[in-house]
Formats: C-alpha cells, structure tokens, sequence
C-alpha cells in the first residue's frame, strides 16, 4: 500500500490555509494544521477533515518564531521521514494605509515578519525533511504583478520581499529535486481584508471581471494542483489567480 503524504500548512486555520487544507486532505494527504492562537478555528477544521474521511492534526507555532517552528518540525519528523508539501499561507490582517502615513516599525515590519521572516525560519527548520519530489509552495499577491489598490504599501514591501527570498531558495533547492513555486490570488473574501470599508470591497468586485471577489476556495484549488500532482514539471513558476483582471 502507497504511503501517505504529509502536508504542512501555515496559518491554516482559517481562510485560503483552511480551504487548502480541506482539498489537500481530500487528495489523500495527511494533512498538519500550522495556526498561531486560532486553536479554536483549528480545532473545528480538523474534526471537519476527519469527518469527511481526511486526516489532520493541528501544530501551533508563531511563524516568526524560530524556536517554536523548529520544535513544529521536529513533530512532524516524528511522524514522517520526508514532508511532501510545505506551503507557507501564514499572514497578518491589512491595515489601509497612504504612504505618507507608514511607520516603518509599526506597519510594515510586522508584515515582514510573517511574510518574509516566516517563510525562512519555515523553509529552513524543514529542509531536512524535503527532499526529490517535496514541493514548496507560497501564497503571494497578483497585486505585486498588476495595479494594486491604493494603501497596500506595507503589505506589498513584505510580499516583495517574500517573492525575492523565494526566487532565491527556489534556485538551491532546485538541486536537491525540490520543487519551489507561488500563487498569487487578486483579492480574496478573507479576514485579511477586515480593514477595508465594505463598500470599497463592493465596489472592487463590481468592477471586476468575474462581478466578485475571489473565495478561499478558488485559491486552495490552484495551490492544491500545483502542490500535488500539476506541479511535477514547475519550478520557480508564479501562477496568478486573478480571474481575468489585470488591475
């Protein structure tokens, strides 16, 4: 019998991190539930994995802990020798801001600190654990791509930085068979966007060319493909999730 293939999820307890864990469970891999002190809204998608057949266990640790993600991992070598999928989704809400108002500590660094700093002290505690076929795969923004809306200034710093530091990992550990590659979704009817007035998130989706934002669901089944089986031949690849708009 095939063994089973884990998969770690940042900040999946809610949001895209939970409908991708959903649809990675549902293609058979066991599924480990990253979240920081969302343990109720853990707790709740684990018992719907496993209610629908999937297996899942949830793994608290802060991203921008290097410590606390380091003990993650060694959990999760305690149960597999290699870790299939590593996807890094752990983010912080928006806070709209114009850029003459930015405060360099108070509204960017900590978006940097999940992104960015996140992602490394992830990649890094499992690089052990991954190896020929393992696939990385990280969730960025089509806004650093196309137009983006207005007062998003600290959020795209860090999403810069994280495609930067990407791009860079994704060219070392391309000897070693693993796969490295981003999707990067227009805006999404997540709490990320809580900090928007409603009526300026209506009206970006009226203009859109779908007439709506897109759903958790429309993403995890893009990071899905590529973290599973579509991924086999990319590399380095960016797959935007925009339906059709190129603002």
């Amino acid at each position: 019998m095939e063994a089973v293939k884990s998969c770690l999820i940042s900040g999946a307890s809610r949001g895209i991190g939970a409908a991708t864990a959903q649809e990675m469970a549902r293609r058979g891999y066991h599924v480990f539930v990253n979240y920081r002190s969302s343990h109720s809204d853990a707790s709740r998608l684990i018992d719907q994995i496993r209610q629908s057949g999937g297996s899942a266990e949830s793994i608290p640790a802060d991203v921008t802990d290097r410590e606390a993600v380091g003990t993650m991992f060694q959990q999760v070598a305690g149960a597999y020798e290699q870790l299939d999928v590593l996807i890094h989704n752990a983010a912080i809400p928006l806070v709209p801001k114009r850029f003459s108002s930015l405060d360099w500590v108070a509204d960017v660094l900590p978006q940097m600190e999940v992104n960015a700093r996140g992602f490394l002290n992830l990649v890094q505690a499992a690089n052990p654990l991954l190896s020929s076929g393992s696939r990385v795969v990280v969730l960025l923004t089509d806004s650093l791509f196309h137009t983006p809306p207005v007062q998003m200034g600290g959020y795209l710093a860090a999403k810069g930085a994280l495609w930067g530091l990407v791009r860079a990992v994704a060219k070392e550990l391309r000897p070693k068979g693993v796969s490295v590659n981003t999707v990067s979704p227009s805006m999404v009817d997540t709490d990320l966007l809580s900090g928007y007035p409603g009526r300026a998130l209506e009206i970006f989706a009226q203009d859109h060319p779908m007439g709506r934002l897109a759903t958790p669901e429309d993403v995890a089944a893009v990071v899905a493909s590529v973290a599973a089986e579509a991924g086999g031949y990319l590399h380095g690849a960016n797959i935007v999730v925009n339906g059709g708009s190129e603002t």
